[in-house]
């Protein structure tokens, strides 16, 4: 294959117009866009102690995960710290002042979209750099701007989006380092720099979310077989950094550490279904579970198989390693049984996908002189721009569905939230549920006289904490189907229908949220 040192004009447009056009549609999505899950409020009330110098803490939890409101150890911490450190640079660039920590739904999307928009460029630049021709490296970005998945990754606030963009990168500098895989370990002055930088991008991404950790294994690995092991003890360098840092912290307050690790893995243990239906690939179809509404997720399984059937039957595109790295990804986020999971490995799947199409174009290329009948090479051709062009029109037509359904949804989350306010009492103690639209950041912002707490998922509360902390509430707010549970009784004061805009086929589909009033003794002393 000729070498390839960059792209053409058309592809560096079209490439730039894409990631312009990705920033701009997730800028109209905003603050609308629904998530089913706490995570948003839970992290960002982490980022705002830190920036505030309160630590690295969630008081809206405080009370119900044990020791959670005087330190976290459940969720890694780089994400919290990079957040707040952004938010605060927010802050005094816009001149509000000296910064205070104070935290929007807003600024903490931001970020992620702007790490979205990164992800997109390392993606074109380990395109160009694997040789890929310009119009695999252009369809390999223009289909992973438009799926779903990445874009909700990109717009919500969670680690995921900011540990596929460090394995990107992890991806782009074990690329430019493939030129040393065939050559006996000979000395090279720029491999000591590359190999801990390796290193250090993949240890940020396990100690972003622990789910890059068996892609730190890989890399590991990689760069063991390249160097030599005295090149992996600079590779492993940042990582046990990172792990003699985070253990020092837990040893600050051990039990608690315990607590919190055994209340997560309660949790994580039991979200399993069948292993091998996860493997299947069940997890990249989480949100439609969750939310039922429309998806574009790609069958990655079956993009998988036919790589390996092109793979062992002939050289390809593709180096062996990265066939590694990405079938370790695709594992890992599968086995996670987790919905926002899905993103890490979209940007890899689709330039798998990228790769496989040139092949096949290659291969048809090739008949043409064993004096194979030009009629079967263009058939072949046709065929592939079909099913290329057929799947981003797909795609395309399943994101205008979300976008056009986003200013209604933006409409009844502005009214939820504005009647919300009006409802509840002074000086009220509020229950909030691990649901979407979540009201709490709103609250914060706008009523500073009531107490809130945060709900967790409920594999990971603390029962007796909760029960202790329900003697203290004035109001519930939760699902409507969280009202058949006993714990969650009351008199509903309040109900709210999100519809998801038309986005799910039954007009009954969407979320469901009451106020409920708790009538508990202490309660009623507090009013």
């Amino acid at each position: 294959m000729r070498e390839r040192n960059g792209l053409s004009l058309w592809a560096n447009l079209a490439s730039g117009a894409i990631i312009v056009a990705f920033l701009l549609l997730l800028n109209f999505y905003g603050d609308a866009w629904l998530v089913p899950w706490h995570d948003e409020v839970v992290i960002s009330r982490l980022a705002q102690n830190i920036a505030q110098g309160k630590g690295f803490r969630n008081d809206l939890i405080g009370d119900i995960l044990i020791g959670a409101g005087k330190r976290t150890y459940w969720q890694m911490p780089v994400y919290p710290f990079a957040l707040s450190l952004w938010c605060k640079l927010l802050k005094w660039d816009e001149g509000r002042g000296t910064g205070d920590g104070r935290f929007e739904l807003s600024e903490g999307r931001r970020f992620s979209r702007l790490v979205g928009a990164l992800t997109l460029l390392l993606l074109l630049v380990l395109a160009v750099r694997l040789r890929l021709p310009p119009p695999a490296v252009v369809l390999a970005l223009l289909w992973t701007a438009t799926d779903l998945t990445f874009q909700f990754a990109s717009n919500f606030v969670r680690p995921d989006i900011l540990t596929c963009c460090l394995l990107t990168a992890t991806a782009l500098l074990l690329a430019r380092d493939a030129r040393s895989e065939n050559q006996a370990l000979l000395p090279d002055p720029q491999t000591p720099i590359q190999v801990f930088l390796v290193g250090l991008l993949t240890a940020l991404a396990v100690f972003v979310h622990p789910i890059a950790l068996p892609c730190w294994l890989v890399s590991g690995s990689i760069v063991v077989k390249r160097h030599g092991w005295r090149s992996g003890l600079v590779f492993a360098l940042p990582f046990l950094v990172g792990v003699v840092g985070w253990l020092g912290y837990a040893s600050l307050d051990w039990d608690i550490f315990v607590g919190q690790m055994k209340a997560h893995l309660a949790h994580k243990g039991s979200v399993s279904l069948d292993r091998l239906l996860l493997l299947l690939g069940i997890t990249f179809w989480g949100i439609w579970i969750y939310l039922k509404v429309p998806l574009n997720s790609m069958p990655w399984l079956a993009v998988l198989i036919v790589a390996f059937w092109i793979g062992f039957r002939e050289k390809w595109v593709l180096p062996r390693w990265l066939m590694v790295f990405i079938v370790v990804l695709y594992a890992s986020v599968t086995l996670g049984a987790e919905a926002w999971y899905p993103p890490l490995f979209v940007p890899f799947g689709y330039l798998l996908s990228a790769a496989i199409g040139w092949h096949i174009w290659q291969k048809a290329n090739s008949k043409v002189g064993q004096g194979t009948r030009g009629m079967g090479r263009n058939a072949a051709k046709i065929i592939l721009l079909g099913l290329a062009s057929g799947w981003w029109v797909y795609q395309t037509i399943v994101v205008s569905h979300h976008a056009v359904a986003v200013p209604k949804i933006r409409q009844q989350v502005k009214a939820f939230v504005t009647e919300l306010e009006q409802l509840l009492p002074k000086n009220s103690v509020l229950l909030v549920g691990s649901f979407s639209p979540d009201p709490t950041l709103a609250l914060l912002e706008n009523r500073p006289d009531l107490q809130l707490y945060q709900l967790m998922p409920s594999r990971m509360l603390n029962k007796r904490a909760a029960r202790r902390l329900k003697e203290r509430l004035t109001h519930m707010l939760v699902l409507e189907k969280a009202t058949k549970e006993p714990f969650f009784r009351g008199r509903e004061i309040g109900k709210w229908h999100i519809d998801f805009s038309g986005l799910a086929k039954s007009q009954h589909r969407g979320v469901t949220i009451v106020l409920l009033e708790v009538k508990s003794k202490r309660a009623a002393t507090t009013r």
